[in-house]
């Protein structure tokens, strides 16, 4: 299921939940005790789970299978100074200088399990920010340092919230970073996959880059 057709649904599915709670809640008289107030409370709860989860998915971008995701390119300006071009999959481009050696791309994953998972949705992913490295333990800690977000921060991260309190039916996938050497002329893909992100060089530049690093 794409993630336009099932955030619809789990919003419907959340109001349609919470708008029955609060029936029961405006005539009191409907409550047989506890059990159904806890009943009812349990209603409210998996239906404002459910408006959680659709408003992440509006948030995420459907993952089928390994793809290609993004597109960085890196330019020489100074001694560990990079002009570095990120082309995402939606086809906008953003310009960047980067400090150090390598850069490091973030994304976040997240999964669907239990009744969730049953709808079949794909799991979603959010590109979270571009970073320089430097290959120096000491430069890297104490040298400036460039981390540029590459997505707006949620009110309500399900990724972030799993990762505190281990949500039902959603698997927040962590790790899910790459990194690589810059060079001057080089060009990576940028791969992704339901367990995380693969860079791959794309001219000789880039392998070039990518053999003087391995050896």
């Amino acid at each position: 299921m794409s993630h336009e057709l099932a955030t619809v649904v789990l919003a419907v599915l959340g109001a349609v939940l919470v708008i029955v709670g609060l029936l029961f809640f405006r005539r009191p008289h409907w409550l047989l005790g506890w059990l159904k107030g806890m009943g009812v409370l349990g209603i409210l709860l998996g239906g404002l789970y459910a408006l959680v989860i659709a408003f992440n998915l509006s948030a995420y971008q459907t993952l089928d299978g390994l793809q290609t995701v993004a597109t960085i390119s890196t330019k020489r300006e100074a001694e560990q100074i990079w002009r570095v071009t990120l082309q995402t999959g939606d086809y906008s481009s953003t310009v960047r200088t980067l400090r150090g050696d390598q850069w490091q791309m973030d994304a976040r994953i997240i999964r669907f399990t239990g009744p969730v998972g049953w709808l079949d949705i794909a799991p979603g992913y959010r590109l979270e920010q571009l970073a320089g490295r430097y290959t120096s333990l000491e430069q890297e800690r104490s040298a400036p340092r460039t981390v540029i977000g590459l997505s707006e921060k949620l009110r309500f991260d399900l990724w972030q919230m799993d990762q505190r309190f281990d949500l039902p039916f959603v698997e927040a996938v962590d790790g899910s970073a790459t990194f690589m050497p810059m060079r001057d002329g080089a060009v990576f893909d940028i791969r992704l996959s339901g367990s995380g992100l693969v860079a791959v060089p794309v001219n000789d530049e880039a392998r070039a880059a990518v053999q003087f690093w391995d050896q």
